[in-house]
């Protein structure tokens, strides 16, 4: 098959190597629970991704030439403090030519009462033909669902298609995703019980857990959104082993600079955790594109697994909020319950 120019294109072509030979199902909608959405699709839409990391779903759509179908899929994200913030951007960048394609729309629109941003981007690809890619963005419950499509404008069906995915946007239901975690409503803080794996943790004021953007993170949570970013936080846990706080003090700052060179350890340390005894402490610069990122992470043996917490943040938020979010991580603890004893996904 050859590869098509844009995103999603890519990941449907990777899909499809890994799923030849497979039977497909063909759906006349697509319902989620776990990612809070339910859309209608055309008959003849075979998905081939479903609910994997932040892609909800892909689908192949047939076109004329059997060997370049068109991509059609939504993924989720954190939703922005506006799609207004997304559209700025996604400007900036087309000027800079930091965004593959030619960007021939870029617009902020009311549709009942509900913005939308359509961004539309032309290809030119290798082998002939102008292929578009329509990237629709809706905001709800939080979240950012992202719908796309990547076509041939020169298929026979390319009108039908797209009257298809106007209509799978239209139709498109939300309902709060299913974050794993319920709020104690024993406890007057803000205070977070995750679901399967028994553990609970106090969140900052306005902070709550949001879907996991990996299956590895057994907890997510965020605060208000900044422009288009959102402060996190994020729980890991992995199947308990030897904890040795004193060596991971001397091991974790090569090992972080090993995985993003140029970071700044700014402090990394032995400390005494209520409820659960030692604890390694880090505290972490780091630049992620445009943002000054400062991270707070601690690692600490509980009684069922080994656990990671971590508190991501602006850099220019995180000094006056350190107290609040060492007191969060001070707060957590494993509950009463039966929990599994590992998981596909579980971090390893």
């Amino acid at each position: 098959m050859g590869t098509i120019t844009g995103g999603l294109a890519v990941v449907l072509v990777l899909a499809t190597i890994a799923d030849e030979g497979k039977p497909h199902t063909t759906n006349e909608s697509f319902s989620s629970d776990k990612y809070g959405i339910t859309c209608p699709l055309a008959a003849n839409w075979d998905v081939v991704i479903r609910e994997r990391d932040d892609l909800i779903f892909v689908a192949r759509v047939p076109q004329r030439d059997p060997e370049r179908p068109a991509a059609v899929g939504c993924e989720l994200a954190l939703a922005p403090e506006s799609l207004d913030e997304y559209r700025t951007r996604i400007d900036a960048n087309a000027e800079r030519g930091r965004i593959p394609g030619e960007l021939i729309r870029n617009e902020l629109i009311e549709h009942e009462g509900a913005p939308r941003l359509i961004t539309v981007t032309e290809f030119r690809p290798p082998f002939g033909g102008t292929w578009r890619e329509t990237t629709v963005r809706r905001v709800a419950h939080r979240q950012m669902y992202v719908f796309k499509i990547n076509l041939d404008l020169e298929d026979p069906s390319h009108a039908e298609t797209m009257v298809a995915f106007e209509s799978m946007i239209g139709e498109a239901t939300f309902s709060p995703p299913d974050t794993g975690a319920t709020r104690d409503a024993n406890d007057d803080a803000n205070r977070w019980i995750q679901n399967e794996f028994n553990f609970a943790i106090d969140l900052p004021e306005h902070w709550q857990p949001a879907l996991a953007p990996s299956q590895l993170a057994l907890l997510f949570a965020n605060g208000p959104a900044f422009g288009i970013w959102s402060d996190n936080f994020l729980v890991i846990a992995r199947p308990s082993a030897r904890f040795d706080p004193d060596r991971l003090v001397l091991e974790i700052p090569e090992l972080l600079q090993r995985e993003e060179p140029g970071c700044e350890v700014l402090s990394c340390e032995v400390i005494d955790q209520p409820g659960v005894g030692k604890a390694v402490q880090t505290v972490v610069r780091t630049q992620r594109g445009s943002f000054s990122m400062t991270v707070l992470e601690r690692r600490f043996q509980g009684g069922r697994f080994d656990y990671e917490t971590k508190f991501t943040l602006e850099s220019k938020r995180f000094d006056a909020l350190a107290p609040e979010l060492r007191r969060c991580l001070d707060s957590f603890s494993e509950e009463p319950g039966e929990v599994p004893v590992v998981r596909p996904g579980i971090a390893g």
